[in-house]
């Protein structure tokens, strides 16, 4: 009977994963989207990053394709499918990739043509009903300029990334600014942190420059390991780190309201 009771004891625990051999080596990680570019603190909201296994020197390919990418801005994108100078000015405002990223104001609609469009569709689809209508304007926008955009640097990611598959990715949001990674396995293989590598892949914009960062962390299981972005000052390399910094090609919007 003793030996059914610890058989039973011992297939309990390997069940919930409480035995120290079933126990997995874990590390989190913590990248901050708050960045000095040019003098000024910015803010990488609703930005994405990607997590890969080992450091530079084993993503050097990848790292070969990023610097050597031909990357299409927002801008050039949206005035290449004949988008409003309003309508890339609003995105603009915003630092926005697309119509999802802030909320449409009745303001925003009175200003930008593609917005009017897409709320007066949606009057007549919901029975006249404004709340309604501008609640659900991007649905009515044309797909090419909520969702265009996005398919085509999800295509590039793709690409840029070949072989080399993400073990995770992470979005920062738009209160702590912070992209958060958990429960990163680790191979530690008896030492006490692994080398990872951190990049967003796709450039991001900031004025009249794109930013693209693939950088080194050690990450352990004893504490959340935290990287904190940098661009180059001075002419000097950021440590461990790789960050293309390049001149946007312009794209002629008009000018841009700011007030």
């Amino acid at each position: 009977m003793l030996f059914y009771c610890r058989q039973i004891v011992l297939a309990t625990f390997f069940l919930l994963g409480f035995l120290p051999s079933a126990a997995q080596n874990l590390g989190s990680l913590e990248v901050s989207g708050r960045v000095k570019i040019e003098g000024k603190q910015e803010k990488l909201s609703r930005k994405r990053f990607y997590l890969l296994r080992g450091g530079l020197a084993e993503n050097n390919a990848l790292v070969e394709r990023l610097k050597a990418a031909e990357i299409t801005s927002r801008d050039c994108y949206y005035t290449g499918i004949s988008a409003s100078p309003q309508f890339v000015c609003w995105l603009q405002a915003g630092n926005c990739e697309s119509p999802y990223c802030r909320d449409i104001s009745k303001e925003d609609i009175a200003k930008v043509p593609e917005f009017q469009v897409a709320y007066n569709k949606g009057l007549t689809r919901y029975g006249k009903k404004p709340l309604i209508a501008q609640d659900w304007l991007t649905t009515n926008l044309l797909p090419n300029l909520v969702s265009g955009f996005y398919l085509q640097r999800k295509s590039l990611a793709n690409m840029l990334l070949g072989n080399n598959k993400p073990l995770q990715s992470s979005m920062t949001d738009s209160v702590t600014v912070k992209a958060v990674f958990i429960d990163i396995e680790l191979s530690t293989a008896g030492k006490k942190t692994e080398t990872f590598t951190v990049s967003n892949i796709l450039p991001l914009e900031f004025g009249a420059k794109s930013y693209l960062w693939a950088c080194e962390i050690e990450i352990g299981g004893d504490k959340p390991a935290i990287m904190r972005l940098q661009v180059p000052e001075n002419n000097k390399p950021v440590k461990n780190c790789e960050v293309i910094v390049r001149d946007l090609k312009v794209c002629k919007t008009g000018s841009c309201d700011r007030t």
